[in-house]
């Protein structure tokens, strides 16, 4: 007899884990409620054996979970069930009450935006900061083991607080950023991402690499630059941080910038079609430091510097044309 009711214990107890588990992964129907239901009540053995895998598990948001997911004569049973368990641990009353603050399970991702020319500084809750560049996009999705950000497009400067138990992550395009305590730059174009480190280290890795080789991986040091693309990582290249990290002061430095990539980089800040029909205007190079938030005085370098000339199309389409002869 006695080997029969051990034999029935860890029956009990492993369909009781694969109840946990269903619950878990928010696959359970209507039908798989009503069932749980009905085994929970066919015997005292069924809650004693949920009682134990649940300390087993330590799970407690796997009780919270079902329990708020019962319709009807299900949570009826399991309000009842619940109520009988407090008696016999305390605690896993409590911790209900307390579990909906920080379970992944129930986590969801804030996201942040800003607007054509506009810019947003963010107080992370880990105390970590950020700073979205003009017309971007992020996600934010923190829990009590990571820290993870996807830059959807655009520009944004992290600093970040250091957590060595919590990796720092930034996805944007074919790459991740993975950071514990230091500032650094990621540009997202497309599937292109930059990414300029200020002071600290962070580790790049690849995104969506095939089977058929391992992800690369990059270190980038302080005032060090990469760029990840479709075709996979690039070279770390020195670079000067500041020239990248200039629009946080409003300005845009150039240095033998080409024309071409000089008016893509302003196009970011303004409702304005600036067009190019004439390859060797394109390839002209510009330096120089210069205002975001004016159009007038870049179009005014263009001009005295280039010996351009600037025709105004339509009312957000200018084209730039070598004067006549």
């Amino acid at each position: 007899m006695r080997a029969d009711h051990n034999e029935n214990t860890e029956c009990d107890r492993d369909t009781a884990a694969s109840w946990i588990a269903r619950f878990r992964s928010g696959s359970a129907s209507d039908e798989d409620r009503a069932a749980f239901a009905l085994w929970l009540a066919q015997d005292k053995a069924h809650k004693q054996a949920m009682d134990s895998m649940l300390d087993m598990w330590q799970d407690l948001a796997s009780v919270k979970q079902m329990h708020s997911d019962m319709p009807g004569e299900a949570a009826n049973q399991s309000r009842h069930w619940l109520r009988a368990s407090v008696a016999t641990a305390a605690c896993l009353a409590v911790a209900l009450f307390i579990w909906p603050q920080n379970s992944p399970d129930t986590n969801k991702p804030i996201y942040y935006q800003t607007a054509l020319g506009e810019q947003l500084s963010i107080e992370l809750d880990d105390g970590s900061t950020t700073t979205l560049n003009t017309n971007s996009r992020m996600s934010v999705n923190f829990d009590t083991e990571h820290r993870r950000i996807e830059l959807i497009r655009g520009e944004a400067f992290f600093k970040v607080a250091k957590d060595p138990s919590r990796p720092f992550d930034v996805d944007a395009g074919n790459a991740r950023v993975t950071a514990i305590g230091t500032a650094f730059n990621v540009y997202r174009h497309g599937q292109t991402s930059s990414i300029t480190v200020e002071e600290g280290v962070v580790r790049v890795t690849e995104l969506g690499a095939t089977g058929s080789r391992a992800p690369a991986t990059e270190i980038l040091h302080a005032n060090q630059q990469l760029k990840a693309t479709e075709q996979g990582l690039q070279t770390a290249t020195a670079t000067d941080v500041s020239q990248y990290t200039a629009w946080q002061r409003g300005e845009l430095i150039a240095s033998e910038m080409t024309l071409f990539e000089f008016v893509r980089q302003i196009e970011r800040y303004h409702d304005t079609h600036i067009l190019i029909s004439d390859s060797s205007i394109a390839a002209m190079t510009i330096s120089g430091v210069f205002p975001l938030d004016e159009l007038g005085p870049i179009l005014q370098a263009l001009q005295l510097s280039l010996g351009l000339q600037v025709l105004s199309l339509n009312d957000n389409t200018l084209q730039l044309i070598k004067p006549a002869s």
